[in-house]
Order: structure tokens, then C-alpha cells, then sequence
């Protein structure tokens, strides 16, 4: 099938270089931007252009891979151009819907999975959310999340704006908490190689079992006074103490809000 491919970032490198070994080639790249336009219609053997109006005319299956906040903007410009192809984003926090607007053959091709470019992705442990206007659209992108990967969900709109905020939480939230822990080691030259064990354990205890079951610490016990001994080694960083604070009282509510003032 003809493939294209509108933008140049993350997700359409390394999906690009993926559909490419699995047999899938891109026949075109497009992005706003000439220069990355280039760099992977290079590495995909494919074509390249920065207009939409150059689409190729035969294109079958056109993967939007740009910012959330751009595809409405983006699936604008090429409504013009585009005729039978099936268009689909790769947002997880876009309704598929928002295409619905532009084209006759729309849906959402999500890999749950959060891109770094020097990081090659392991695509059999990656889930694909997938869904479409047309059940034969739907059975099509099955297919290829098939080729390309293991683990394929069809996901509607509802159900995927939900499962955004959870990987929020699962990995964005997490990360920064990684991040303030590594900062507070700093101010006292640890090294944040003392926690990657402990880490590592909570990750594989989380994955074992419900991470509900699995919570420990200070906020899980009632003990308050470690809390506010907590608190006041923060009174450095008060952006910190309320993150702090709001986690230790989501984790156990009975403790009150007044204890930990």
C-alpha cells in the first residue's frame, strides 16, 4: 500500500523505519519543515515534500504523526488533496473524531509508548490502539499493528482519552518524581544510582501486582512524624513540600489534612 507519513519527529522516525522492515515502505514524507522532511524521506527511501498539495495522488493509508495540538490544523490543510485514503492520527489524547471533520475514511493508529530518538523501541512489548470510522478500516490497521508489532487493542475515543491521562500518570508523573528525587541526592552529592534498585524494585512489585496492594512508606503507615520531618527537610523547595503533601494524603486520606500542615 502507498504510505504516507506527515511530519518528521519521533514517533515518524522510528514508525517510518519500523513499517519499513516489516515490508511496509513509506512512499513520502511530508513536514513543514524542508530539512527534516529530507533527513527521513533519506533513511525511508521514500519521497519528500513541505506542501500538502504534493501528497502523492494514489496515497492509501496517510499517518499524521505531529503534535496534538497541530492535527486540526494539519488535517485542514490536506483535506483538499486527500480523496480515498485513510487518514489517521497517532495521538493518544485526540479523538479520532476531529478527523471525522476532514476526511471520509478516518481513525487512530496509537503505539502506547513514549519515543526517544536514542532509544530503539522494542515494538513486541509496545500496545497499538486502534480504531476507525469503517470495520474494514479497523481490520486493516489491526492487521498492520499485527505486522509491525504483538500486542493489538481496538480502543474507542472514550476509552483512549482515559488511558492518556493513566500513562500520564504512569510515566510522565513518574518521571518527575524520578527527577525531584535526583535533585534532592544532588544538593547533598549522592548519587542517584542509591535509588535505582529501590526503583527497579517498585516497578517489578507494580507489574507482579496490583500497584494499589504493593504501596508502602511513611503516608501508608500513618506515621506522621516522618511526614513532617519530610516536610520540613523540603522548606527549601515549597513546590516540592505540596507535591508532597498531596501524594502522602492521596495515599492515605485518613490521615487528615491538618496533620501534615
Amino acid at each position: 500500500m502507498k504510505i504516507v507519513i506527515v511530519g518528521a519527529g519521533r514517533i515518524a522516525w522510528h514508525l517510518g523505519k519500523r513499517l519499513k522492515s516489516k515490508g511496509l515502505p513509506v512512499a513520502q514524507v511530508i513536514s513543514r519543515t524542508t530539512s527534516h522532511a529530507k533527513s527521513l524521506a533519506e533513511v525511508l527511501h521514500a519521497e519528500w515534500s513541505d506542501a500538502p498539495s504534493e501528497i502523492i495522488p494514489d496515497a492509501e493509508w496517510v499517518i499524521l504523526a505531529v503534535k496534538d495540538d497541530a492535527i486540526e490544523e494539519v488535517a485542514t490543510a490536506f483535506s483538499p488533496f486527500v480523496q480515498d485514503a485513510l487518514v489517521t492520527h497517532t495521538s493518544g489524547g485526540t479523538a479520532g473524531a476531529v478527523l471525522g471533520r476532514h476526511f471520509n475514511r478516518f481513525g487512530v493508529f496509537y503505539p502506547l509508548q513514549s519515543f526517544s530518538l536514542e532509544h530503539t523501541p522494542v515494538w513486541s512489548k509496545i500496545p497499538f490502539c486502534v480504531d476507525a470510522a469503517h470495520q474494514e478500516d479497523v481490520l486493516q490497521l489491526k492487521r498492520i499493528a499485527k505486522t509491525i508489532g504483538n500486542l493489538v487493542y481496538q480502543v474507542t475515543d472514550e476509552q483512549r482519552a482515559l488511558l492518556h491521562v493513566a500513562a500520564v500518570f504512569a510515566n510522565n508523573f513518574a518521571n518527575r518524581c524520578f527527577a525531584i528525587a535526583e535533585k534532592i541526592l544532588d544538593e547533598k552529592d549522592l548519587p542517584f544510582e542509591l535509588l535505582h534498585p529501590l526503583m527497579e524494585e517498585t516497578l517489578a512489585k507494580a507489574l507482579q501486582d496490583s500497584p494499589e496492594r504493593m504501596q508502602t512508606g511513611p503516608a501508608m503507615r500513618g506515621d506522621t512524624d516522618t511526614l513532617k520531618r519530610h516536610l520540613a527537610l523540603l522548606d527549601h523547595h515549597p513546590e516540592w513540600q505540596e507535591i508532597y503533601k498531596i501524594l502522602s494524603k492521596d495515599i492515605n486520606p485518613e490521615m487528615g489534612i491538618t496533620n501534615l500542615s
